[in-house]
């Protein structure tokens, strides 16, 4: 998610609700919500294998990477980040930074169907993508 002065609207109808639903256990109807239209308007994308984020982080998640962001306001964050843990007799800690910081890629393959060739591009870089980049080729056995 990107910092915007517009939201994505799909995401605009999920954080209406902010206000209702601040500890677990609160439901909200969620109405006509397009999945497809949370999601930015691209073809393109990279993923790897990798762990969910919590313990025991178990390595059985595909990652996708989207090459453009949604955009989020500072208000529908701050909404987000006053989430709580537990219920309103038993507050917890916040669901906000929740987070494990990167891990170390361990050779692990990224895919992508996003072409890379900038001789098709004259005068173009992709300063994000030019360092540290390995491709892994494999050879398949018919048996």
């Amino acid at each position: 998610m990107q910092l915007g002065d517009l939201s994505n609207p799909e995401l605009r109808v999920l954080t209406e609700e902010l206000e209702n639903i601040k500890y677990g256990g609160a439901e909200m109807p969620v109405n006509k919500l397009s999945v497809r239209g949370l999601l930015p308007d691209t073809d393109y994308y990279m993923t790897y294998d990798g762990s969910t984020t919590a313990p025991a982080c178990f390595e059985t998640v595909t990652w996708v990477i989207v090459n453009k962001p949604i955009y989020i306001t500072k208000q529908q964050l701050h909404g987000l980040r006053r989430l709580m843990q537990g219920d309103a007799k038993h507050p917890k800690a916040p669901l906000g930074n929740n987070f494990r910081p990167p891990q170390p890629l361990h050779h692990r393959a990224v895919r992508t169907n996003i072409d890379f060739d900038l001789s098709k591009y004259p005068g173009k870089t992709c300063p994000s993508m030019n360092r540290d980049m390995h491709y892994k080729a494999k050879s398949w056995t018919q048996y």
